[in-house]
């Protein structure tokens, strides 16, 4: 059971007191990083931009060494309509000259895409590695380029494997997009997606429940129990959320959503995880990240918003009561969930 280190507020401390919080009250870390890819520098072999291992550099080091590391990066673009933006000084910079227009089967892709992930592979030393994350959605907006991409994953895949062969290794889907029978035919999607576990050592699983159309509170873990009638592979939530208070996006401003409601979702989907025993379980941010979303909201689009209210703290820094929720699963021995 683990978070991101998604923090509260830009601020230093702010940063800092969420490593705290999960270093105290988790048993895994998810390093969640889609800030591009280094393309150039990888294919080249060259040493990553010093801003960017700054950054890792961080990340290490405000980790207890106690936990578990989930790492996830990806060779698509935050929009999921293409190959992943380029990251140099700062974050999603355009893609180089020399990649742009490149397929993602591209040998140079192929190549610079693996050596971008062996490195980070040799700095994380995680026990779980997600190469490719909410893939599904890459097959909705772009379905042209799904048989590159799939080449592309495969690709890396194996040659991780070859390297580090006890290493799960694995890409990640949105659930709750991915059988919406409004985005199309979900048939066809899960043909796709089936085909690709095989090369993948689990299912991971991004699901956040109030994203799912039609929305049924009821059984709010629903679409999870398809996950499990069509893989044999072990499931892993790699992000989750559940807002308590109503969500700060025009279209979703009458979802239900209480901090009763948020402890509900939570204690159901963790139930679930714990019956099917899932191998760890993902929320997107211990606390609201309100204010976040007020230093930075001119500079980020609206639908930033959405998961802003799925901390089992709220934005003031008060526990909820999904947070009694999360400390009952956690108070069980490890071997029991």
């Amino acid at each position: 059971m683990g978070f991101t280190p998604w923090p509260w507020a830009l601020d230093a401390a702010a940063v800092q007191e969420t490593y705290d919080f999960i270093n105290a009250n988790a048993d895994i870390i998810a390093h969640h990083i889609e800030e591009g890819v280094p393309w150039t520098e990888a294919l080249k072999e060259r040493p990553f931009h010093p801003a960017m291992m700054a950054a890792w550099e961080g990340r290490k080091r405000s980790t207890s060494a106690r936990l578990k590391v989930f790492l996830s990066i990806s060779p698509i673009n935050q929009l999921r309509d293409g190959m992943a933006d380029y990251r140099g000084a700062e974050y999603q910079m355009p893609i180089p000259a020399a990649f742009k227009g490149k397929r993602f089967n591209h040998p140079d892709v192929k190549a610079a895409y693996f050596r971008y992930a062996r490195k980070a592979v040799e700095f994380f030393e995680p026990d779980y590695l997600a190469i490719a994350v909410e893939v599904n959605e890459l097959l909705e907006n772009r379905p042209a380029v799904w048989d590159d991409f799939a080449e592309l994953y495969r690709s890396t895949y194996q040659e991780l494997k070859r390297e580090h062969p006890n290493l799960p290794i694995f890409f990640t889907v949105s659930l709750h997009n991915l059988v919406n029978p409004a985005r199309g035919d979900p048939a066809h999607r899960w043909k796709k997606i089936e085909a690709l576990w095989s090369h993948s050592d689990l299912a991971g699983i991004s699901f956040y429940p109030f994203l799912q159309r039609p929305l049924d509170l009821s059984r709010a873990t629903a679409a999870l129990d398809e996950v499990k009638r069509r893989t044999d592979r072990k499931i892993a939530i790699s992000e989750s959320g559940y807002p308590g208070k109503p969500v700060a996006v025009d279209a979703l401003r009458q979802l239900p959503a209480t901090p009763e409601i948020q402890k509900n979702v939570y204690y159901a989907m963790l139930s679930q995880a714990l019956e099917d025993q899932y191998e760890f379980f993902i929320v997107w941010c211990y606390r609201d990240y309100d204010q976040l979303w007020a230093d930075m909201k001119d500079q980020l689009p609206e639908w930033g918003a959405m998961w802003r209210d799925v901390g089992i703290v709220d934005g003031h820094g008060k526990p909820r009561p999904a947070r009694e929720v999360w400390d009952l699963f956690r108070s069980l021995p490890l071997e029991k969930r």
